[in-house]
């Protein structure tokens, strides 16, 4: 049983500001995640080490690495922390259910996700949540450190102490036209090309740019006419235009039937689309989450 007495005399909060600080090994980001200031969390900090008699984080280039005090009491803590909030949660809910939520873009939950949700939803019975957007590697880490998301599906990793960030899947990128296009055959080469007009995607992700940055140093003369951040638009636009379009296959092998979609070979060398998957570590504590991280790894 515990001594409450003692726990009574020792600031809790204090666990809780270590353990963000070691997620995120910085004092200003914890600070922005905790919503406090820095100097709130410096403070803390500073209590804690005279708690421990250790300085439980040291400098290390531009920013801080965790001493093996700091390791070892992060390591105690990662479950505790995870099972304390756990119960709250339990508390809060007049009814359990099991709900498991999901952050990725609709193309990837159509075209890399659905085996894996039936998988999910039959093999352990939960309510699943779906959320449609692409997640930068900052909302990454707030998602899953708040518990809002339990699996990001994204095209980049993310890297912290307390997620895992593995290789989901890789998509081929092909370049598309509508069935009906009246100039574009089964194969086109370069000078046919140039006299097309071709969507262009607008983002600043890291695996979408990269993609497109490939294409751009290859094929810089080639005219873009349709441009948009939504490539759902992009697909439609080329399902319903002469434009071309570069889809990563996975959306195109969705979509091709129901909207008319046809590839066109191309002497272009185009690249594939990396796909991450992210999760909690702690989460791996619950035996039906680790069975179906194992499940999708298979």
């Amino acid at each position: 049983m515990a001594n409450l007495y003692d726990l009574k005399k020792f600031d809790l909060n204090l666990l809780v500001i270590f353990e963000c600080i070691y997620q995120h090994l910085s004092i200003s980001k914890a600070a922005e995640t905790l919503f406090i200031t820095p100097s709130a969390v410096s403070q803390s900090l500073q209590r804690l080490r005279n708690q421990f008699n250790d300085p439980l984080f040291i400098r290390s280039g531009k920013g801080i690495t965790p001493t093996t005090v700091g390791t070892n009491l992060h390591r105690y803590l990662e479950n505790n922390l995870n099972q304390i909030e756990q119960t709250i949660n339990i508390m809060h809910s007049s009814a359990l259910k099991k709900q498991f939520i999901i952050y990725c873009s609709s193309l990837i939950l159509a075209g890399g996700m659905l085996d894996l949700i039936t998988t999910l939803r039959k093999q352990n019975d939960y309510e699943i949540e779906h959320h449609d957007i692409f997640v930068t590697p900052e909302s990454a880490e707030d998602l899953l450190a708040w518990r809002k998301a339990d699996l990001i599906i994204s095209i980049f990793p993310t890297n912290n102490r307390s997620v895992i960030s593995e290789h989901y899947m890789s998509t081929p990128v092909i370049l598309a036209c509508r069935k009906g296009h009246p100039r574009m055959g089964d194969y086109a080469g370069l000078s046919a090309l140039r006299d097309e007009e071709f969507t262009y995607y607008l983002t600043d992700e890291p695996g979408a740019k990269q993609m497109r940055d490939f294409t751009d140093a290859q094929f810089p003369e080639r005219k873009c006419t349709f441009r948009s951040d939504s490539l759902i638009s992009i697909i439609n636009m080329v399902a319903n235009t002469d434009i071309l379009g570069l889809i990563p296959k996975l959306a195109f092998d969705y979509y091709k039937d129901t909207l008319q979609l046809r590839e066109i070979k191309t002497s272009l060398t185009l690249p594939e689309i990396n796909l991450y998957m992210m999760y909690n570590r702690a989460s791996l504590a619950s035996d039906s989450f680790a069975t179906f991280i194992n499940q999708i790894k298979k």
